[in-house]
């Protein structure tokens, strides 16, 4: 009997042949040592391959698993006010989140109030800035529109190049409107939207409105883009509509615009301002004198809730009024400390709504001065000066700021300047009874 290997024959289905003095082969013989080199790589390709792709699906696993988490932290953070792969989409996209540990980085989910702060996880153990959200009900025993020429200085940024002018351009951009402005503004780095109540005496608490403002905190080199600035809008929409929904608050917001005009910093000449600041440009036009040669201004939205105009003196302007008053009224500053540190600005404002009831003038001390509609004045210690009005049934407070010491140089034209300021607003929008400050409030104190 033969002992050799049972062979089967070719032409058995699934059969492979036997032979008693060949072994078999792991790779199929082609007669050729190259060949069946280049087998044992093409085969060892492919095993690799498969091994790459089990690891590219276990970073796709590990990271779908991040963002679960994110979006769970981020929906948990902000009391459920955001949609969070809106927040994840920002600043190019990221999938690991980090909310602040802060206790008061925190929306209250019965008032639908506060803030949550999220930021981005990078190498283990380090995290950055990436976002904010504040929801505001009005009207807000801690929420007010701050106008003052200190704390609110326009021109503090450290970053700066050492030659460039110190307003050259501010801090930040000017308010935008979003459409027309009822929906809400914009600037360089946020956006705010409204929900004003049309049954504010149905609402829990009596609420007129609810205010949400997103913020994208990226790092100092990183730009918030146009399609962010949108993003951020579309956030704060939903936030400000879900919020005044879960209050009782029946509003109807308008759409995100679908393009967003870029929000300038750097200011420009006067005469050619427009928008906010085109008042200026005109009531200069027949002479400016020592007012400021420069403006940033912003599109004057017919329906806006804010708006703002921001003037400033350039170092050429300063040094040449300086002379003029150097032993009178400016005897006790350096011109070195006003065109590094303080230079001299204007800014006007206008507060329409229920914005106007949270207006308070702030002066260097701290104290702070209630701006009430339906008044005009000065606050005593401080640098502003107001106005009111009543446009289209809402009341308006129309403010004007001076920073450092300006008022004493152009002391004799400060009543004209607001009034020209708060005629062109009351010719926008409608405005009656009118109410300016007395004589006796532009005398310096």
């Amino acid at each position: 009997m033969n002992s050799s290997p049972i062979s089967r024959w070719p032409d058995d289905p699934g059969s492979h042949i036997a032979f008693p003095d060949r072994p078999p082969r792991l790779f199929p013989d082609r007669g050729s040592r190259r060949r069946n080199a280049v087998n044992r790589l093409l085969c060892a390709l492919a095993v690799a391959g498969i091994g790459g792709a089990c690891w590219g699906f276990w970073l796709e696993y590990d990271e779908h698993r991040d963002v679960a988490a994110s979006r769970e932290k981020i929906v948990s953070a902000c009391g459920g006010l955001v949609e969070p792969d809106a927040v994840l989409r920002l600043n190019g996209g990221i999938h690991r989140v980090k909310p602040s540990s802060d206790a008061d980085d925190t929306i209250d989910s019965e008032q639908q109030t506060g803030s949550c702060v999220i930021y981005r996880v990078g190498e283990p153990g380090t995290t950055y800035a990436h976002f904010a959200l504040t929801v505001v009900p009005q009207p807000s025993d801690g929420y007010a529109n701050i106008v003052s020429g200190s704390s609110k200085n326009p021109f503090d940024r450290r970053d700066r190049p050492r030659d460039e002018a110190l307003v050259a351009r501010a801090d930040e951009a000017l308010p935008h409107p979003l459409g027309d402005g009822r929906l809400g503004h914009y600037d360089d780095s946020t956006a705010t939207a409204k929900a004003v109540c049309a049954n504010p005496a149905r609402t829990k608490g009596r609420i007129t409105s609810v205010k949400a403002l997103a913020v994208a905190q990226y790092e100092e080199d990183a730009d918030v883009t146009a399609a962010d600035l949108r993003a951020l809008a579309g956030i704060a929409r939903h936030a400000a509509d879900r919020a005044a929904d879960r209050l009782g608050c029946e509003a109807a917001l308008p759409e995100v615009p679908k393009r967003l005009a870029a929000a300038e910093v750097r200011l420009g000449r006067a005469e050619s301002a427009s928008g906010t600041c085109g008042w200026y440009a005109r009531f200069t036009a027949k002479g400016r004198g020592e007012l400021p040669d420069r403006a940033l201004d912003a599109p004057a939205g017919s329906a806006s809730w804010q708006e703002t105009c921001l003037l400033a003196v350039s170092a050429e302007e300063t040094r040449r009024i300086w002379p003029h008053h150097a032993d009178g009224v400016l005897k006790d500053q350096r011109l070195s400390d006003v065109l590094r540190f303080a230079g001299w600005w204007v800014r006007t404002q206008s507060f329409f709504g229920d914005e106007a009831a949270e207006v308070v003038a702030q002066g260097f001390g701290g104290d702070q001065v209630k701006v009430a509609p339906g008044t005009a004045g000065r606050g005593r210690g401080t640098r502003v000066w107001w106005a009111s009005s009543v446009c289209e049934g809402r009341p308006a407070v129309h403010t004007m700021t001076l920073g450092n010491v300006y008022d004493r140089v152009v002391q004799g034209r400060l009543s004209g300047l607001l009034r020209a300021y708060v005629d062109d607003v009351a010719a926008r929008r409608g405005c009656t009874d009118v109410k300016f400050p007395e004589p006796a409030d532009f005398v310096r104190e």
